[in-house]
């Protein structure tokens, strides 16, 4: 079901449940209205009753009678009866057989006070009356026709108000449901016009204020994500599939050039050995691509690590790889802070390598360390005097692939900035790098610490 026609049927239910149940209350409270005025006309006529004829003794005459042919106010079906202390009728203006139903009741009705009840279709009081020193009670009842049409009438206008109010009220959901939803029909035609080739469009905001100016803002942000990802998954693809097609290349042309023209076994080695080498290039970026689609996955399980540790690993390691290099380490910390955080341990060591291994690999000078604590990060420092990073290439280091225009003649393939950032945000940390062209580089990364 649509949207528009599910808050079209919600919006009728809830509007006509409301006005069902106001019309209801109307004709509730004005019945409890009609009755309580025919009781009180019913009690102005038996106590007119009681003080003209009780009190002034007109029981066997026809004074009432008379009376009754002026007044005005008389009620349809009106009767008036009268009975003394020993329940005997003394008077009645019909004789009509609820007078003996009145007896028969008295013994059964409270007598000290005003009781209202129902005979039938007409309502009845009991009056008890006390005039010198005898108890009489009266007894009033009559049927309220004209009370009765009013509020027969009133049910035919609330009827009639209630249907017409239902036509309006499905009228009124579905325009205003439209309404509401236009907003939301737009940002679908718009969306529905985006495609893998279009990802530079973007939905209309509204306002920027109401939800669903937050949703489309949301969803500009998705393809603002999405488009960055594209770019990089092209960008990705372009330079793997150039860098694994140069040593493949090289491999095959040099085991050609052997086969048909290399005869002595000295000239075969040799081309095997630059085959050998290209051949370790490709297994090497394979390997890197496939660390980085490990790491990018963002699957791990994180135990508690020391940074520490995981720094002196990778120390040792570049200090295998350049035995001549200096590698001084400063340490910045104290026993009140911990250099423990959540982590993995190999991938921990991993990141450390790849920036220590590049700041050796860019500087022939020495490369300082600094691992500082404060009261609520680890802050590790790596600095180097080498070529740096031109400020162009600075905004594209951390992609997959791309290397600076400053290192020709450096082996490398440009995963290793783009691995150590992916590592660096699997750990909750930051990475932080400055540099500057032929002044060194400074490789900041921060985690947060488990105090």
């Amino acid at each position: 079901m649509l949207i528009r026609n599910r808050l079209t049927i919600i919006f009728t239910l809830l509007a006509t449940a409301i006005q069902v149940t106001l019309s209801l209350l109307v004709w509730y409270f004005y019945s409890l209205y009609r009755q309580e005025e025919f009781y009180s006309r019913l009690e102005g006529k038996a106590r007119v009753a009681g003080r003209v004829l009780i009190s002034r003794r007109h029981l066997h005459d026809d004074f009432f009678k008379n009376m009754v042919r002026t007044d005005l106010l008389t009620i349809v079906e009106e009767q008036i009866s009268i009975f003394d202390q020993q329940h005997k009728l003394v008077f009645t203006n019909r004789t009509l057989k609820e007078s003996d139903y009145y007896k028969e009741k008295i013994p059964h009705l409270p007598s000290d006070t005003l009781f209202e009840f129902r005979s039938g279709h007409l309502e009845s009081i009991l009056l008890p009356f006390y005039d010198r020193g005898q108890r009489f009670y009266i007894f009033a009842s009559g049927y309220d026709r004209i009370g009765f049409a009013k509020l027969g009438t009133l049910q035919q206008i609330l009827l009639l108000a209630n249907m017409l109010g239902f036509s309006l009220i499905v009228l009124a959901g579905w325009y205003f449901s439209g309404r509401v939803l236009k907003p939301i029909s737009q940002i679908v035609e718009e969306v529905e016009q985006i495609t893998a080739k279009d990802l530079h469009k973007r939905v209309h905001e509204g306002n920027r204020r109401d939800e669903i100016a937050q949703l489309a803002m949301t969803f500009n942000q998705m393809l603002f994500r999405l488009e960055d990802a594209f770019v990089s998954q092209r960008s990705f693809v372009a330079h793997a599939s150039h860098e694994l097609r140069t040593p493949l290349t090289n491999t095959l042309g040099t085991l050609e050039t052997s086969l048909r023209y290399d005869q002595n076994p000295n000239d075969w080695r040799d081309s095997m050995e630059v085959a050998v080498e290209e051949l370790k290039k490709v297994i090497s970026l394979t390997n890197s691509l496939l660390g980085l689609a490990r790491v990018t996955d963002g699957v791990l399980t994180l135990k508690s690590v020391q940074v520490d540790d995981c720094l002196l690993t990778a120390l040792g390691q570049i200090h295998t790889k350049y035995p001549q290099r200096s590698l001084p380490l400063q340490f910045t910390t104290d026993d009140e802070h911990s250099l423990t955080i959540k982590g993995n341990a190999t991938l921990l060591t991993t990141a450390f390598l790849n920036i220590l291994d590049n700041a050796c690999k860019y500087s022939s000078e020495a490369v300082s360390v600094q691992l500082q604590t404060t009261a609520d990060k680890i802050l590790v420092v790596v600095s180097d005097h080498g070529r740096g990073i031109a400020e162009a290439d600075v905004a594209h280091i951390f992609d997959p692939l791309y290397r600076g225009k400053n290192v020709d003649g450096v082996p490398g393939f440009g995963i290793g900035l783009a691995m150590t950032q992916k590592i660096i945000e699997l750990h909750q940390g930051f990475l932080h790098l400055n540099s500057k062209i032929n002044e060194g580089t400074i490789v900041s990364i921060s985690f947060p610490s488990l105090n």
